[in-house]
């Protein structure tokens, strides 16, 4: 109501307003499109006609502190630093992560993850499951956005070795390592299902996932919420 009593006139009748803002549209509109037509001929071309990203043929940078796709990290000795105490997974507010949990082989610790995986449809990337784990196992520093490409629920689940492999491709080819594999997985898929005898179709079937992707099992067809209170032997 004291919104109402400092507004004038014309803005209450909103006419005015309402022109205003297609004025401004069609500014924008007339501007990028003249640019665009100027950049045909070879003229106004240190002038952006658009702010958008023309993905993937361009790509943002993104900062450091950048909520990226996950990653498991690693020991010295190349084994996952996971030791499976389920922290990650009770702080997730989508419950997107499951973990079933193993005798370690190391003597020294007690547990490792035998299956861990991130269903990335639910996932939020709140990086809560960041900030609960203790031993520094899982990070979102891969500066890769979410997969956006995929025929079914499966091919947006990530698996375990997909999350450590992302950790050796970090190490090994450095900040944009994750991403050009990632562009590079998208033209992979993008020539097995293109039919170029039918441009206007598209094959989904007979697909096998690029070597260096872990394929998801058969049988996963929804990820079981985790149980938050297990009951514990002998109580």
């Amino acid at each position: 109501m004291q919104r109402s009593e400092q507004m004038t006139f014309w803005e209450r009748i909103y006419i005015p307003e309402i022109l205003r803002g297609l004025a401004i549209t069609n500014y924008h509109f007339v501007r990028n499109f003249m640019l665009h037509t100027a950049h045909l001929f070879g003229m106004k071309k240190d002038v952006n006609a658009t702010s958008t990203t023309q993905y993937p043929e361009e790509r943002k940078h993104y900062p450091d502190n950048f909520r990226g796709s996950h990653r498991l990290t690693l020991r010295e000795d190349s084994s996952v630093r996971c030791t499976a105490c389920f922290l990650c997974a009770t702080a997730c507010p989508a419950q997107c992560i499951y973990i079933e949990a193993g005798e370690s082989p190391d003597p020294h610790v007690e547990k490792f993850p035998v299956r861990y995986e991130i269903d990335t449809l639910r996932c939020i990337y709140c990086g809560l499951c960041v900030e609960a784990c203790p031993c520094d196992a899982i990070r979102m520093d891969t500066y890769v956005h979410p997969r956006i490409w995929g025929f079914d629920r499966k091919d947006f689940v990530e698996q375990k070795e997909l999350l450590m492999h992302r950790s050796r491709v970090l190490a090994e080819k450095g900040r944009d390592g994750n991403m050009n594999e990632m562009l590079e997985w998208y033209r992979e898929q993008d020539a097995r299902v293109y039919d170029p005898q039918r441009p206007e179709m598209k094959n989904f079937t007979n697909r096998e996932a690029p070597k260096h992707y872990a394929e998801a099992p058969d049988h996963i067809d929804d990820l079981t919420a985790i149980d938050r209170h297990p009951v514990r032997s002998g109580k």
